[in-house]
């Protein structure tokens, strides 16, 4: 399917209802699929996106990615998983094992065949019917590393030595694999695979044994304690190289009041955690409120949006084990809510700007608040220092071209130079052929005739240079942070901000060529997303050649001081930079 070249028609962000709809339909189009599966696949805070994709055979195909990973392939209204969510779910199809050899044949664009199945007894071989979804394993790692649909079913497979059994459609190492807006996708290598997986699984079960919990042997130093008569002694079944003990009557006791005290401690100590979060969405955004004002209160900076409250304050505020959203409150919209805690004295709404609110005043010393407990604080585990992404390092170059090769020689054809490179290299000429004139002037030769025209007898230098680098090909060198190097040759079209009226005469922001500086759209479009509070995105336009950041609104002031402001690109290479950032926010 993705054996030959295919081409992106459009790229879009899934909303939260679109990520859901897609969660019910792997359920329901994949039996061996479940709940915490699915939420493996597409989880409910990812960042997922929908490419529509034109094949060298003129099918049209989307494809679901998850966070830069392409998951789910939808060709007509079936569901194919990738290699990729093979790899998260592996039993979510049913796998066959080839032989090694086979995988980059099916990677060259082949069918399987029947001879190339390693197969077992019937009992263990895996059941399919003639036109199912089946994954291939090689018999050296069980990471999936195709996926087709198969032209006859298990039972003729078990039969046959000969004919096809699979057609793919998608194999680790095609062009879908290798789509540079993905993260670098490796095979995972794990153990061979084996039909009899689960009989080997459930023989292990049946050796298991309880038992009771073995102290460490060391000899005792009082007596046993003896059993009272109406305790049921409980039978112990003797265990290979099971450790000796001898029991200890005060040790015991004293060891295991000690572990049942810790055991009981930890317990209420999660109990009275997980009871301080309440579970009713009423109360949990009052308790998120409550806890914002109790922790923040006093070193907040007002006003403060309303939508920056919800998403930057309340959201983080609220346990990973509960869910924090207002729509599923009866309050149904933030600003309700907040209107209600306005009556309730625990803080103050105003409308800032027109059709914006804010908060302008919360109320620490409120009773609610001077008795609310908010949740101990778990200290995340230190994160690596990242450093910020930065833009390539832009300069602008010129190539040598036949007509100045030999003017510059030895420099070769094709040779990047700068421009004061070039005024070296012509000085250079200038001095050995002795072409000097009065000050700022310069004679002309056979050579620079032929550039400047044979009718003058001097030119100045600015005119020299100016013929020089006219017959050069302008080009562009990017140096990235990472140390790499890549030269255009053509000058590198800046960065271009351009709001349209969509329908509903509604405004937004879209930012192109983004990637042509080594920004990522889909990060900056989350980062767009918190920090303007506006709903954000990945497209592309019919006429354009790459994907643009799209933002509800006119954003171009946010855009413009977040590109030159932290990540540090240069004003020259935004277009309308000046103008974004005299824009009254």
């Amino acid at each position: 399917m993705f054996g030959k070249a295919y081409k992106l028609k459009s790229n879009n962000t899934l909303k939260n209802s679109e990520k859901k709809h897609l969660a019910q339909r792997i359920l329901k189009e994949f039996p061996a699929a479940t709940d915490e599966k699915v939420k493996e696949l597409v989880p409910v805070k990812s960042n997922t996106s929908c490419m529509k994709l034109m094949l060298h055979s003129g099918e049209s195909v989307g494809v679901y990615v998850v966070d830069n990973v392409p998951m789910v392939i939808e060709t007509g209204d079936v569901l194919v998983p990738t290699v990729c969510a093979l790899w998260k779910v592996p039993d979510l199809l049913p796998t066959l094992i080839i032989h090694s050899p086979v995988l980059p044949k099916l990677a060259g664009g082949a069918p399987l065949y029947a001879p190339g199945v390693t197969l077992a007894d019937a009992a263990s071989f895996p059941r399919f019917s003639r036109g199912a979804l089946v994954a291939a394993a090689t018999a050296d790692n069980s990471a999936v590393g195709a996926i087709g649909r198969t032209t006859i079913s298990s039972a003729d497979l078990l039969r046959t030595t000969m004919g096809v059994c699979m057609e793919t459609l998608h194999v680790f190492g095609d062009l879908l694999c290798k789509e540079p807006k993905f993260c670098k996708l490796e095979r995972p290598k794990l153990q061979p695979p084996a039909y009899s997986f689960t009989a080997d699984i459930t023989a292990d079960i049946a050796q298991l044994s309880i038992q009771q919990p073995v102290r460490e042997e060391w000899p005792s130093l009082v007596r046993e304690l003896k059993e009272t008569p109406h305790i049921e002694k409980t039978t112990h079944f003797p265990v290979l190289n099971e450790p000796k003990t001898i029991p200890d009557e005060e040790t015991q006791v004293a060891n295991n009041e000690v572990s049942q005290f810790d055991e009981t401690l930890m317990t209420d100590m999660s109990q009275t955690e997980e009871d301080l979060v309440p579970t009713d969405m009423d109360e949990l955004l009052q308790w998120c409120l409550l806890s914002f004002i109790k922790l923040e209160g006093k070193n907040l900076q007002l006003p403060l949006k309303t939508n920056l409250l919800y998403k930057n304050h309340l959201m983080p505020l609220c346990p990973s084990h509960r869910t924090l959203d207002v729509k599923k409150s009866s309050y149904k919209k933030m600003s309700k809510f907040l209107e209600a805690m306005q009556q309730e004295g625990l803080l103050e709404v105003r409308e800032v700007e027109k059709g914006v609110s804010a908060v302008v005043a919360v109320c620490a010393a409120h009773p609610r608040v001077r008795t609310h407990r908010p949740a101990p604080a778990h200290s995340p585990a230190p994160a690596p220092d990242l450093a910020a992404p930065r833009p390539p390092a832009v300069r602008d170059l010129y190539c040598v071209t036949a007509a100045v090769a030999q003017l510059l020689a030895p420099l070769k054809k094709g040779t990047a130079l700068s421009a004061a490179q070039v005024r070296a290299a012509l000085a250079e000429h200038v001095r050995a052929h002795g072409l000097a004139a009065q000050p700022g002037r310069l004679r002309v030769d056979p050579l620079l005739a032929a550039l400047v025209g044979p009718q003058q007898e001097s030119i100045s230098w600015e005119s020299a240079m100016s013929a020089v680098l006219g017959k050069m090909t302008p080009s562009t060198e990017l140096c990235f942070p990472d140390g790499s190097v890549k030269l255009i040759k053509s000058r590198l079209e800046p960065i271009k901000m351009q709001v349209v009226t969509r329908s509903g005469n509604k405004k937004v922001t879209l930012v192109s060529n983004l990637e042509s500086y080594g920004f990522r759209p889909g990060e900056l479009a989350r980062e767009v997303q918190l920090g303007a509070a506006a709903s954000s995105g990945v497209t592309r336009s019919p006429a354009a050649k790459a994907d643009q950041l799209m933002v509800q609104g006119d954003q171009t002031h946010f855009v413009a001081k977040l590109l030159i402001e932290k990540y540090g690109l240069p004003k020259k290479y935004l277009e309308g930079a000046d103008k974004a950032l005299n824009k009254k926010k």
